[in-house]
């Protein structure tokens, strides 16, 4: 079928039987993928042609078959913080404060870095999958997870040194130690956590979106039973919660190793590890920095916003921690979307179809406005009751319930914005949206949004999401200019001249490609 979402090669001999005698004129991209496929003869960009002539209703449908597992996916790993909340709440007031100022430096100095790095993945294993190319996608993997290990090294510096640095800038000392503590703990899943987020791309540019949601379901709980058992059992208090979070985000790489070693049509993208994999580190370190900029851009203007109304009241302080949640709730759904449209466009430009690239991208704008429109009249509906489910002090319920409908247009913005994101980075473009994210959020949208909050308009927490609003409208009209304008067709041949493809022409010396996962899978023919 023309619409078959999955890239999947398991019914496809020639992924999995590719001969393999490599000497020191043997090309690293051998066997019938990494032929030149000019001629676009490789299955995969044959599929990929046939479904570029597909209707956009059958486009649609791989869409939603792609999203599905992708929203459940992000939806599950925003638990962790929301476990580790609800242990901090059960141990004492100070523990849950601490626990907030870890988590938050947590996200800006670690999670966000990561996360952001792990886009340039989006690009650049789309882009050799779809290309025909696909040992890259594993080279391209060990890339990244090299320059997360570096990246691991300043952020681990920090955390373990953040009980003096809250030292210095909080006056209790208490709660300084705790937060710092808590840092500390939780330093000992981040390598899991950068793997996990790389693994899932490994997998995601094949089209295989439902790994990552099968290893949360089963750590999801092992995480809530492991913090309860350690903070409230065992007695270790903030550290235990943190604890449990840091065994389960280490175990979630190697559930995802377990499933990549028995499922073996993956293995025609796994070569071995190999030095080839460092030949355009730049390349990769471009992008990440990209990624993480728009990360950090988003974020931690939110965080900016957040702190600054405790300048107003403490309620105001509440309400608005309340409004971000609720927020970020949501956010999720686009943003999960995005990263699938990144993969199939992705996809389309690493084939060298960028009409077919441009023709769904106009489908999947009109996907995120009705993505933003139902977030936004959803939040209006619920405008009471949500409040009511984080507080029962009812002078914050009214102020959260009265900014609502700000919230609610920052949600129709908001979901644009992760299209457009996600459309850059399928082209491979991720350092226009780092430019205009960073530029716009810190030159414009902070300082209206501190302005009509705090300033003579005194609109309070409707001036921080109005102008936080309005800045995002500033992204989204930057962003969709320059996708109009700019020459798609262009951004396949930068594939290959940005250094982000190895040519079939490339040679390694004395390296063996051979897939090496052998001693790890059965020699049965099972699929998981």
């Amino acid at each position: 079928m023309l619409s078959r979402i999955s890239m999947e090669s398991d019914h496809d001999p020639s992924y999995t039987s590719q001969p393999c005698s490599p000497g020191e004129d043997t090309p690293l991209l051998s066997g019938p993928e990494d032929s030149d496929n000019s001629d676009g003869s490789h299955p995969v960009k044959q599929r990929l042609k046939s479904e570029s002539r597909d209707s956009l209703r059958l486009e649609l449908e791989i869409l939603t078959r792609y999203c599905a597992p992708l929203v459940a996916t992000y939806l599950l790993q925003y638990t962790y913080s929301v476990i580790t909340t609800f242990v901090a709440g059960h141990l004492s007031a100070d523990d849950l404060a601490a626990a907030s100022i870890g988590m938050t430096t947590m996200n800006i100095v670690g999670l966000d870095i990561f996360e952001g790095m792990a886009t340039a993945l989006d690009t650049l294993c789309a882009h050799a999958y779809g290309s025909g190319h696909l040992v890259q996608v594993g080279l391209h993997v060990q890339c990244m997870l090299a320059l997360m290990a570096l990246a691991l090294v300043p952020v681990g510096a920090v955390w373990i040194a953040s009980p003096w640095i809250f030292g210095a800038l909080l006056t209790q000392p208490e709660l300084a130690l705790k937060a710092g503590s808590f840092l500390q703990v939780s330093l000992l899943g981040m390598p899991g956590y950068a793997a996990f987020e790389a693994l899932k791309r490994f997998l995601q540019a094949q089209g295989d979106f439902t790994p990552g949601l099968v290893v949360l379901v089963i750590c999801t709980p092992v995480n809530a039973l492991l913090s309860w058992l350690f903070a409230l059992r065992l007695g270790l208090g903030l550290n235990g919660a943190a604890l449990g979070a840091a065994v389960t985000n280490d175990l979630r790489p190697l559930l995802l190793l377990i499933y990549i070693a028995f499922r073996r049509s993956s293995h025609a993208c796994w070569g071995g590890f190999s030095r080839e994999a460092f030949r355009y580190w730049r390349a990769t370190l471009k992008l990440s920095l990209a990624g993480t900029a728009v990360n950090l851009a988003e974020w931690s203007a939110f965080e900016i916003a957040t702190f600054s109304t405790s300048y107003i009241s403490t309620r105001h302080l509440a309400a608005q921690t309340i409004l971000t949640t609720v927020s970020d709730v949501m956010w999720h759904i686009p943003f999960s979307v995005s990263v699938a449209i990144s993969t199939r466009i992705g996809h389309f430009i690493g084939a060298g179809l960028a009409g077919a690239a441009r023709r769904v991208a106009k489908l999947y704008a009109v996907v995120f406005v009705a993505i933003g429109v139902f977030d936004g009249l959803l939040l209006l509906l619920l405008r009471r009751q949500l409040p009511a489910l984080f507080t029962s002090d009812p002078s914050v319920q009214h102020l959260a319930a009265n900014s609502m409908l700000a919230v609610a247009g920052a949600q129709v913005v908001d979901a644009i914005i992760c299209g457009c994101n996600g459309t850059l980075r399928g082209l491979g473009r991720q350092d226009v949206a780092g430019w205009t994210v960073f530029g716009v959020n810190y030159l414009a949208a902070v300082p209206l949004a501190l302005w009509l909050e705090l300033g003579s308009p005194h609109w309070g927490l409707d001036g921080v999401w109005i102008g936080l609003a309005a800045g995002m409208a500033v992204v989204g009209v930057i962003e969709c200019v320059f996708m109009a304008t700019t020459r798609w067709d262009a951004c396949t041949g930068e594939v290959t001249s940005k250094g982000y493809e190895w040519r079939s022409s490339r040679r390694l010396s004395n390296v063996s490609v051979r897939p090496r996962l052998d001693s790890l899978r059965r020699p049965s023919s099972h699929r998981t």
